[in-house]
């Protein structure tokens, strides 16, 4: 699965867990206070604690490698808390599931009534039949009344029906059932907190080591190519030194093969360089160790 769809997934669970956990603590604590007067504190510090419960998991790995003692108290509180919202939820369960088996105990005494109901309208209407064929009249009336009667007493309970809840999913919780219920609230939630934990510091290592020091050797730059040809030239900034560095390896060669001889004469006869160039280049050929002074400030190969 796809590191950010992990992290998604993650965070989604947390937060419904979180969302489950807090409302039932919230029916629990609402309902304590409310038995001292104090529905609205209580509601709020059970939100609170819970909120804690849900969130100290996420940092208590990296509170473990600073300080180990904090880490123990901080697990040794979140346990703490787990417990009173594992036991705050199934108490809002078990009054969910006791109104649930109310509501399902008056649905099917309604459900009674109207079918008695129903087959006494049913006799009452057969009856009036009767009647009416053999001309009784006064009876027949009578009937009519009942039946109008009865009539009102179905839609009633119609309307009575309709107002219970329905509980066609879960007419009984056992209290096995409600304890997984609320465990495993509790338990989903603090692994997908440590999950979610280990999926950030994964994406933070993923990303020092995607993003490493630069030590990668830049090829070297036009500069330092004619600064390596010509030591003695740190920049060259004008076109004649560059004119100069360009011609050098041409220059040296002539020079070493004794084609021509490394004089400003023969350099400017062999190559028609300007006077300035052919000084760059016998200088750089000097600190090349490749000539060496001679003759009053000209030049000669150098003796090995």
């Amino acid at each position: 699965m796809n590191h950010s769809l992990s992290k998604l997934f993650c965070t989604s669970v947390l937060i419904s867990c979180a969302i489950t956990s807090a409302y039932l603590t919230y029916l629990y604590m609402n309902e304590l206070g409310a038995a001292i007067g104090v529905a609205v504190i209580f509601s709020l510090i059970g939100i609170t604690l819970d909120l804690v419960k849900t969130i100290t998991p996420t940092f208590i790995p990296t509170v473990a490698k600073q300080n180990p003692l904090i880490a123990v108290l901080l697990v040794s509180l979140t346990g703490v808390l787990m417990v009173i919202s594992t036991i705050a939820s199934i108490s809002a369960i078990e009054k969910g599931a006791d109104n649930m088996a109310v509501s399902t105990k008056q649905n099917i005494a309604i459900t009674e009534q109207i079918k008695l109901k129903q087959q006494q309208l049913a006799n009452l209407q057969q009856l009036s039949d009767e009647q009416l064929r053999i001309n009784y009249a006064t009876p027949a009336a009578a009937t009519a009344v009942m039946i109008s009667s009865v009539t009102d007493d179905l839609n009633a309970l119609y309307e009575a029906q309709s107002s219970v809840k329905s509980t066609s999913m879960l007419r009984e919780y056992d209290a096995t059932i409600t304890l997984i219920i609320a465990v495993t609230i509790e338990v989903v939630s603090v692994v997908m907190a440590l999950t979610l934990h280990s999926l950030n510091t994964l994406e933070v290592s993923v990303k020092s080591v995607s993003n490493p020091v630069n030590t990668r050797v830049e090829p070297p730059s036009e500069k330092q190519v004619i600064q390596s040809v010509m030591p003695s030239v740190e920049v060259y900034k004008t076109p004649e030194m560059q004119f100069a560095a360009s011609v050098m390896d041409d220059v040296k060669e002539a020079i070493l093969s004794g084609t021509v001889k490394p004089s400003q004469r023969a350099l400017k006869a062999a190559f028609n360089l300007p006077q300035e160039q052919i000084k760059i280049i016998l200088n750089a050929l000097h600190e090349q160790d490749v000539l060496e002074p001679w003759n009053n400030g000209g030049f000669r190969v150098k003796v090995a």
